[in-house]
């Protein structure tokens, strides 16, 4: 929603927005519309199952899915546009703005492509051209194009009738960017100081000289990061010869770093795939299954690899049952402490905390946060052991000391080795240019439970044999 835009809109409750949509009422949805804001609008709409939202869509009136379109699932909108004619068609897309027109177009089938892109206005569709000229998760994917410029050389007066021409358009026009006649940004004036200040004042009396921006071919997460570092309403975006093309808005950062933490939540969880613009409640079974089973297979198979282990140990197990008690204590504490340090790496990974000459830093910290997790959780283990278990639990000829002794420092060894393996494996995914977020929760927890059996029971094994 641009600057411009002057409709007022109630904060209207999901559920009164969602019975509107669900009765199928033109003129009850209608109603909604006109006073609903489209960002209610849009928690209702994630809330409705897949064979209601189609109703739901076929039923909306033409202006009302012109108003919403913005805030609507690209394959939604795509789905109630091939049912439309080609003059409500034109309308539908002429409301969206520039970057959601681009993900809406990016969408549709690359032969479908052009009969939408022949409707749009010229100036529309040269816009769109040059957007889809960059990847979808690239800065320049998710810029605008509508934003205001002026040219230090002018007055006020000039500059606001410059602005009053482009007022309807521009998508932010609290920040007006200066630039020179190559469209190189020289830095940016308020429009707070245009209002308060005389009309001949030099535009080059209120600008600042900052220029800050990001290529267009960066990474759209990079730009996220940006907009939150320097507290920013708008991130130019600029080409390889620092040529202002576009801004991102603050409202594209948040939503930006939204799909990026759950991009890597998903990742972390062993989810794969592409999980698309749609709510969960909106997202078929199948899809679901197939984003998952891949790594619940994968990780299942490796998961024998524990039972090898304990059965090369078989006769440890035997001879000392005991052991059995605090195994899963032993493993699930890795799997624990190994995925908190995967955590907290990859979050400062995500918010660029770290670069390639910090990691020995890294593992130098977490290695001193495992040997002091693993020494005081093995202590509370040894007391426990000693103290608390009862003395029929003890194998034939050993004290609970000695008992207590291989517990604890098997539980040491496993912690501080599982914490190294959470901060290293996300660590040497970067330096593989792998996404760190695809090797870490799930390779760790097998990874841990592998190296977990073995320090047990060789522990056992030297201590008791």
């Amino acid at each position: 929603m641009s600057d411009a835009e002057a409709k007022s809109h109630k904060q209207i409750e999901v559920e009164t927005i969602l019975e509107a949509l669900e009765s199928g009422s033109s003129d009850r949805i209608a109603a909604i519309a006109e006073e609903a804001h489209p960002g209610d609008v849009e928690q209702a709409f994630e809330r409705l199952v897949e064979g209601d939202r189609e109703e739901v869509l076929d039923s909306l009136p033409v202006e009302v899915l012109s108003e919403w379109a913005d805030y609507l699932p690209a394959s939604d909108v795509e789905h109630r546009l091939n049912s439309l004619p080609k003059v409500e068609q034109r309308e539908v897309l002429d409301s969206l703005s520039d970057d959601e027109l681009v993900d809406l177009l990016q969408e549709i089938e690359e032969d479908d492509r052009p009969q939408y892109i022949e409707l749009l206005p010229e100036e529309k569709r040269q816009v769109s051209e040059d957007l889809m000229r960059y990847p979808e998760e690239t800065a320049g994917g998710r810029m605008t194009m509508a934003m205001a410029t002026i040219t230090e050389g002018i007055s006020v007066k000039d500059a606001l009738e410059e602005l009053r021409v482009v007022r309807d358009e521009a998508e932010i026009l609290s920040r007006i960017y200066v630039v020179d006649e190559d469209r190189r940004i020289l830095g940016k004036v308020l429009l707070r100081d245009l209002a308060f200040s005389t009309w001949d004042t030099p535009i080059r009396e209120l600008m600042d000289d900052d220029q800050i921006a990001i290529e267009a071919m960066a990474d759209q997460e990079e730009a996220a990061q940006m907009i939150a570092r320097y507290d920013l309403l708008a991130l130019p975006v600029v080409d390889e010869e620092k040529r202002l093309l576009g801004v991102i808005t603050h409202d594209d950062a948040l939503e930006i770093l939204e799909e990026e933490s759950t991009e890597d939540m998903e990742k972390i969880s062993g989810i794969g795939g592409d999980r698309g613009d749609h709510a969960y409640l909106q997202t078929g079974v199948m899809a679901h299954f197939r984003r998952r089973f891949g790594w619940v297979l994968v990780l299942g198979f490796l998961a024998l690899a524990s039972g090898f282990v304990l059965h090369g140990y078989e006769n440890v197990m035997t001879a000392y049952f005991v052991l059995a008690i605090y195994y899963p204590m032993v493993v699930a504490a890795g799997g624990n402490t190994g995925a908190q340090s995967a955590t907290m790496v990859i979050r400062a990974m995500s918010l660029g905390e770290l670069d390639s000459r910090e990691f020995g830093r890294v593992v130098w910290k977490e290695s001193r946060v495992g040997i002091l997790l693993g020494v005081f959780l093995g202590l509370c283990v040894a007391v426990q052991v000693y103290f608390f278990l009862p003395e029929r639990f003890a194998p034939e000829g050993l004290s609970m000391g000695l008992v207590s002794f291989v517990v604890a420092v098997a539980l040491t060894l496993q912690i501080f080795t599982s914490t190294l393996f959470g901060a290293l494996l996300p660590i040497l995914a970067r330096i593989l240019k792998l996404d760190p977020a695809v090797v870490a929760s799930p390779a760790i927890t097998t990874i841990v439970d592998v190296s977990g059996s073995v320090i047990y029971f060789t522990i056992a094994k030297i201590v008791f044999f």
